[in-house]
C-alpha cells in the first residue's frame, strides 16, 4: 500500500520525501522479488580428497551401491556421511542429507508422541474428596541376598492418604503399572480420576495414555526436576524408606512382598497421621466421608485390623508379646512342630525300653 502511495506522487515530490513522510525505507520501495528461492543455489559438484570435482549424481550412485547395499544397512544421513568421508569425499551432513532427500533415500521418521502433555498448575490439592485425586510414584527397594532393586510402585489417595495400591517387580514396565491401575479401578469402582505423576518412561508410554483415556484417567505430569510437586507419594516413600527400608534385609522379592503386604495393611488402618488429624487413613475417610466409606481388609498373617477384633476371636487367643508370623515363617514353625513330636515320641519309646 505505500508503495503504491509513492508511486502515486512522486512526480510532485521527490521519492526520499516520500518515503520519510510514510515512514518507508527506501530499499523497500526498491526491492523487487526474484520470485524464486532464496539463498544461494546449491552445488552441483563435490570435492575430493585429491581434488577431483564430481558431479552429485556420482555421490548419489556411491551411496546406493556401496554404502546402502551392504547387508544390514540402514544408516541416517549422518552415519551416510562419515562412510562417504571414509571414500574420500569432501561433504558435510547438510549436503548428505539433501541428496538423499532428493532421490528418496531418507529413512522413515519414527513416529512420536504428538499428544501434549497436562502439567501441574497447583502444587497443592485442595478439597480433595476420595478417590478423586491419586498420586503414583516408583522407589528403588535393595534386595540384599539377590544384590539388586526392586521396584516399589505406590499409588495414595490425596484426600485421605490411603495407598490404594502397590506392586514389587524386579522390572516395572508401563504394562504392571496398568495392571495397578487395573486392579484400584476394580477394588474402588472409581471413575474421574485426575492422577498425578512425574515424567518417567512408565507414565509417559503410550499404552499407559491410551488406557487413561479408555478408563476417564486424566494425566496430570509434574514439572522436570520438581519433585515437590508430588509431594504426598515423596512423603509416603519417606515414611517407607524409615520404617521399613532400613529395618529389613529382605532375603527375596517373596520376602519384600510379604514386609509390604503387611506394612500396607497397616498403614491404611492402623498408623496415625499428622495430616488427618492424628488417626488412621481408614477412620478418616469413614468419618470424614461417612457417605463413600471404605470396607478395612481383612486381616492377614494373623495381624488384626482396626474393626475386626472380634471379643469372641480374641477369648481363644493368648496374649504374647511375639511378632505376628510371615507365611514362610509360619510354614517353618509347622514343619518345626512335627519335627519335635517326632523327637518327643522316639525320647518316649527309648525311656521305655530302658524301664523294661
Amino acid at each position: 500500500m505505500k508503495r503504491e502511495i509513492v508511486s502515486d506522487f512522486k512526480q510532485y515530490v521527490t521519492t526520499k520525501q516520500l518515503c520519510g513522510w510514510i515512514e518507508l525505507q527506501r530499499s523497500s520501495y526498491y526491492y523487487k522479488s526474484s520470485n524464486g528461492k532464496r539463498g544461494a543455489k546449491p552445488s552441483e559438484y563435490t570435492l575430493t580428497v585429491d581434488g577431483q570435482l564430481v558431479p552429485n549424481t556420482q555421490v548419489v550412485d556411491t551411496l546406493i551401491n556401496d554404502v546402502f547395499r551392504q547387508e544390514f544397512n540402514f544408516y541416517g544421513y549422518q552415519l551416510s556421511t562419515e562412510e562417504l568421508r571414509a571414500m574420500g569425499y569432501i561433504i558435510n551432513p547438510k549436503k548428505t542429507y539433501r541428496l538423499m532427500r532428493e532421490n528418496g533415500l531418507l529413512l522413515e521418521k519414527v513416529p512420536r508422541n504428538k499428544t501434549p502433555r497436562r502439567w501441574v498448575k497447583w502444587r497443592k490439592i485442595r478439597d480433595a474428596k476420595p478417590l478423586e485425586h491419586l498420586c503414583m510414584d516408583i522407589k528403588y527397594v535393595y534386595i540384599h541376598t539377590a544384590k539388586r532393586n526392586a521396584y516399589l510402585l505406590a499409588i495414595i489417595d490425596v484426600a485421605t492418604r490411603y495407598v490404594v495400591g502397590w506392586s514389587v517387580l524386579y522390572t516395572m514396565k508401563h504394562t504392571d503399572v496398568i495392571l495397578c491401575l487395573h486392579g484400584v479401578l476394580e477394588d474402588f469402582k472409581a471413575k474421574h480420576i485426575m492422577l498425578r505423576t512425574d515424567n518417567g518412561s512408565q507414565f509417559i508410554a503410550n499404552g499407559l495414555r491410551d488406557f487413561c483415556k479408555a478408563n476417564d484417567i486424566t494425566q496430570e505430569f509434574t514439572h522436570i526436576a520438581t519433585p515437590e510437586e508430588n509431594s504426598y507419594v515423596e512423603s509416603l516413600f519417606s515414611q517407607v524408606e524409615r520404617e521399613v527400608i532400613r529395618c529389613y534385609e529382605f532375603e527375596s522379592l517373596y520376602h519384600c512382598r510379604d514386609v509390604f503386604e503387611r506394612y500396607f495393611n497397616w498403614h491404611n488402618n492402623k498408623k496415625r497421621r499428622h495430616a488427618l488429624g492424628r488417626i488412621s487413613p481408614a477412620e478418616y475417610w469413614n468419618t470424614a466421608f461417612h457417605f463413600h466409606p471404605v470396607k478395612p481388609p481383612k486381616a492377614q498373617n494373623g495381624e488384626f485390623v482396626k474393626g475386626d477384633d472380634d471379643s469372641n476371636k480374641i477369648k481363644n487367643k493368648s496374649l504374647s508379646l511375639v511378632l505376628p508370623l510371615t507365611n514362610s515363617e509360619g510354614e517353618l514353625s509347622l514343619l518345626n512342630q512335627d519335627e519335635n513330636e517326632n523327637v518327643l515320641n522316639r525320647f518316649k519309646n527309648s525311656v521305655q525300653r530302658i524301664g523294661g
